[in-house]
């Protein structure tokens, strides 16, 4: 599960496992009750998937996080993709 960033007192990371059969995405975590994902489109945008625990105002704190970082995510994505023989999958709007 590699960690992309710590920011907020929350943990920014994703599982290479979940990539294989599904498009990018992120998970936020406080490492105890809070957890939400977001998908990275392929434009760079980002959407809401699942929340639990987090509030308005946190959610809005970790998309504006997330956009801020999309290249050294797609990055780090990309990186893991390639060391793992993974074809990287962005999700893409409308699907």
């Amino acid at each position: 599960m590699p960690t992309l960033f710590l920011l907020f007192g929350f943990r920014f990371f994703y599982r290479l496992y979940d990539l294989v059969n599904e498009p990018l995405h992120v998970h936020v975590s406080d490492n105890s009750r809070k957890l939400c994902k977001f998908w990275i489109y392929s434009d760079g945008s980002v959407q809401l998937a699942d929340n639990v625990g987090f509030n308005k105002r946190e959610l809005t704190r970790i998309e504006k996080a997330l956009v801020e970082h999309r290249d050294k995510i797609s990055q780090t994505y990309e990186s893991d993709c390639k060391a793992n023989g993974v074809t990287p999958n962005y999700k893409r709007k409308g699907r």
